[in-house]
């Protein structure tokens, strides 16, 4: 089985297509999916299997800002853990992260290579970082996020009991107990009595926009043995992403920021894997900045102001609104189609491209023969285009009507 060329045509255009929005991807614009919790309150996320795909942030991801990355290079070959990494630089560097931007980056984790993690730029190539009391310290002085974080930021360098009441809501919004959880040891049993008995409070709270008097109002005067154990559980989850050490040791190995790397941290500090337990983040891993959340509609949200831009506008709209007015027009009132041999008795020859009228005779509608908007039929000595069997556009005059009974004599009809 051979393509004809009307086929060959159509696979150009397609396989063009897909080329453009790789390379679009590859150079410019990714949209990404928020897989945890760790940016919370500001990026909502969940790894809650399927119903992720519809309650977790998509953002859009600018990849020009800092200069493009080589083509597949720290990408992980699907169902395997093995990484394609040829090159530890851009192919050229624009602008350089800045602190308090959001950036989407490849991990540093060698069981995860090729991770893909979202994060916020703390701290810069060359600085000392130290957290103490709920603040970065860069050189010795603390640092002010901006206005808008002000009350959300609040970085640890353990569970402290904020955060060990917000987990504990956060268990109470589970249909049971945790499973580690282990009924007969006294101080477990108090906890699943505790977790029991504010279920159907936590149930009612969205925790990432919670304040803390809420959480405080629905925990209540937990027995301290139960609030031991919510500590321990919430020790192991820190545990199992990693010990924290950079920011918090007081070694300079983990303290000052090397050259060409960075500091990253979640905004939701107390159950955030980050830079406190991975390390830095060398220049290149990182993929872009995210400017803003496009879906779900009800939270959409421009962080940069670029989709105010008119450059961001013709990026987000400007593009996909061409392409729709592209397909309208073709379909419905002029298309170029190429002509696969030569048009006996027209002036039309193979290789050329002829504009058609898709409005002279209505349109067809998709997937059957019916025509909506018909005005008439062709006329006879009408130059028409239209489909062989093989799905070739041709091209001919019309020489019988519907009714006619037609013969060929002597070349002539």
């Amino acid at each position: 089985m051979t393509l004809g060329r009307w086929a060959r045509v159509h696979l150009r255009g397609w396989l063009v297509v897909i080329l453009v929005v790789l390379v679009v991807r590859w150079a410019w614009l990714e949209p990404r999916r928020i897989p945890s919790a760790s940016m919370e309150p500001t990026l909502q996320g969940t790894d809650d299997g399927w119903r992720s795909w519809w309650t977790s942030d998509r953002v859009a991801v600018d990849k020009f800002i800092y200069g493009p990355r080589f083509p597949l290079n720290r990408v992980r070959i699907p169902f395997t853990n093995t990484l394609i990494h040829y090159a530890d630089r851009r192919l050229y560097t624009r602008d350089q992260p800045a602190r308090w931007d959001m950036v989407v980056f490849k991990g540093v984790d060698e069981e995860l290579p090729g991770e893909v993690m979202i994060k916020r730029v703390v701290g810069l190539p060359g600085e000392e970082v130290r957290i103490a009391n709920g603040l970065i310290h860069v050189d010795g002085e603390p640092i002010e996020p901006p206005e808008p974080l002000r009350d959300i930021l609040h970085y640890t360098t353990a569970p402290d009991d904020r955060a060990i009441r917000r987990f504990i809501v956060q268990m109470g919004q589970l249909p049971e107990p945790p499973p580690i959880l282990n009924p007969r040891h006294v101080n477990s049993s108090k906890l699943i009595a505790h977790l029991d008995a504010i279920r159907p409070y936590a149930a009612e709270v969205h925790l990432p926009s919670a304040s803390d008097e809420t959480i405080e109002a629905i925990v209540g005067d937990i027995e301290p043995g139960a609030f031991q154990v919510a500590r321990e559980l919430l020790d192991m989850h820190h545990e199992a992403a990693g010990p924290f050490r950079y920011g918090v040791l007081p070694d300079e190995a983990y303290r000052q920021i090397p050259e060409k790397a960075y500091f990253l941290l979640g905004d939701n500090s107390g159950q955030s894997r980050d830079s406190r337990a991975f390390g830095w983040i060398p220049e290149e891993h990182i993929v872009g900045r995210a400017f803003c959340i496009w879906w779900p509609l009800d939270r959409r949200r421009d962080f940069t102001g670029f989709t105010r831009t008119w450059y961001g506008l013709g990026l987000l709209v400007g593009i996909p609104l061409v392409a729709a007015l592209y397909e309208i027009l073709t379909r419905f009132v002029v298309q170029s189609l190429p002509v696969s041999r030569s048009g006996g008795g027209t002036r039309l020859r193979q290789g050329d491209h002829a504009l058609v009228d898709r409005r002279a005779y209505g349109w067809r509608l998709p997937f059957t023969s019916l025509r909506v908007g018909r005005k008439r039929l062709p006329d006879r000595g009408a130059l028409v285009a239209y489909y062989m069997p093989n799905r070739e556009a041709a091209y001919g005059y019309v020489a019988g009507l519907p009714g006619d009974t037609v013969a060929a004599s002597n070349g002539s009809i």
